[in-house]
């Protein structure tokens, strides 16, 4: 059974597309999630810049609070000068082998080895190519060119190619496609699973990274940058390989005479090995250990990817499994996913899996959030609007998904001004619904007795993990 999934089809489009080089990366993270789904959420998020350092702030989850979003008092920011990034003499260790950087220059964009490797529909023209970089890096061989836009004469476009160690040109295969980018702009490629990095900058410029958003106790998120060697413009480092298939975790800034040029995520790709996914341990908490599929190991996978820790450090629960009502799919199950990270905090995500009578599989995301530690997950509230109107091969699935603790017998829908629309009731704490744009909050009770009280998911925690600040370190 092969699954058309979101999640495969969103690295695809990321491994032919450059990471935006600009400071709202988690806005457009979950913009292009939700332009793939076809979909429109609500997105909330409150930012406090404290001491050079973003803190994301999950939204608060009682029904009868609303979050409030602070206004930043913005400083003026230096400039960077302009620099052009993509052109002069060839960087990297191989820079002298004149013969094979020149056979490099010549490598077609449109052709490869590998079925799943990006390829361009059209080569820049050959006379506009220019070797950026050519090295050895971590026991293989990458470089970057850099020509013409064929779409857009005022614009550049550049591929990275690898290879093993020793390989010629013509060995090397097109890993990431960067479009309709500008000349002054810094490009990276990460490997993960040998965790190199390069990054190519301006000569004199200065590269920090951030391996990985550190998540705090109360739900916030932070980032710290650490400065590396970068001569001539380009940082050639080696991290731990990662846990997920891609590393969606790293993030690499460039500053220039103090001004920051840009902080970004570096186009990834894998070389060698595999997530580990598939071989984390799963808590479930109602009823028998079930089947993963492919579908929930996506979702392992995803959190592997942005969190950026090692597998060995995250514990996975599923909190419910259930189906929910779908006209045209054989059968349409969500599950909601737990991580509890370091802290205490737990990062949440919801998924949506279609299965039609030929045993395609198509899947979306219901929702994510980031709670703060506190009490067990068996003791906490959920509600998920679980909305997919465009899974391939599906009639609209819509549903809502109220999950609460097992003793929780009834719930109240509340609107925007906490005035009760329905009371419903509950077995085993779940109840699933028909969809209700009305509904702004839930309040579970058990035994007419208040055990919690949430909003709808959206799509929070998302968005707080994949945050790229910019500024400060």
């Amino acid at each position: 059974m092969e699954p058309t999934d979101l999640h495969e089809r969103l690295h695809r489009l990321a491994d032919r597309t450059s990471p935006p080089p600009r400071h709202d990366l988690a806005d457009a993270v979950v913009t292009r999630h939700r332009a793939q789904r076809r979909q429109a959420f609500a997105l909330t998020a409150v930012a406090a810049v404290v001491a050079g350092v973003v803190v994301v702030v999950p939204s608060l989850l009682s029904p009868a609070e609303r979050a409030s979003v602070a206004t930043p008092v913005v400083a003026d920011v230096p400039v960077p000068a302009e620099a052009d990034v993509l052109s002069g003499p060839t960087r990297g260790s191989l820079a002298a082998d004149t013969a094979f950087v020149e056979d490099v220059r010549r490598l077609t964009w449109t052709e490869a080895d590998d079925p799943d490797a990006p390829t361009a529909e059209v080569d820049p023209p050959l006379a506009s190519r220019r070797v950026v970089f050519a090295g050895e890096v971590a026991g293989a061989r990458w470089a970057l060119v850099a020509g013409t836009d064929p779409e857009r004469e005022d614009r550049v476009a550049a591929a990275w190619f690898t290879g093993p160690a020793g390989a010629e040109a013509a060995q090397l295969q097109p890993t990431s496609l960067l479009s309709g980018t500008d000349a002054a702009s810094p490009v990276a490629l990460s490997d993960a699973g040998t965790g190199a990095l390069v990054v190519v900058a301006a000569p004199g410029d200065e590269i920090s990274l951030s391996r990985r958003p550190e998540v705090h106790a109360d739900g916030a998120v932070s980032r710290s940058f650490d400065p590396v060697d970068a001569p001539n413009g380009v940082a050639t480092v080696v991290l731990p390989p990662a846990a997920g298939t891609y590393d969606e975790a790293l993030r690499y800034r460039v500053t220039r005479d103090g001004a920051e040029v840009t902080t970004a995520m570096p186009s990834t790709h894998r070389s060698v090995g595999a997530s580990a996914a598939d071989d984390v341990p799963v808590t479930w908490l109602r009823g028998e250990p079930g089947d993963r599929g492919p579908v929930l190991t996506g979702a392992i996978d995803h959190v592997l990817e942005i969190t950026g820790l090692p597998a060995e450090e995250l514990e996975f629960t599923v909190v419910w499994r259930g189906d929910v009502p779908a006209s045209t799919a054989d059968t349409a199950r969500v599950d909601l996913l737990a991580a509890t990270l370091p802290s205490g905090s737990v990062y949440l995500e919801a998924v949506l899996a279609a299965t039609s009578a030929d045993g395609t599989v198509a899947s979306t995301w219901c929702a994510t959030d980031l709670r703060a530690g506190g009490p067990a997950l068996s003791d906490q509230v959920f509600a998920l609007r679980c909305s997919a109107p465009f899974l391939q091969g599906t009639d609209p699935i819509e549903s809502l998904v109220l999950i609460g603790p097992p003793a929780a017998d009834s719930a109240r829908l509340l609107d925007g001004a906490g005035a009760v629309l329905q009371q419903v009731g509950l077995v085993d704490g779940v109840a699933v619904l028909p969809p209700s744009v009305d509904v702004e909050g839930v309040e579970f009770l058990a035994a007419g007795q208040s055990v919690g009280s949430t909003r709808p998911l959206g799509y929070n925690g998302l968005e707080a993990i994949a945050a790229t600040p910019g500024g400060g370190n």
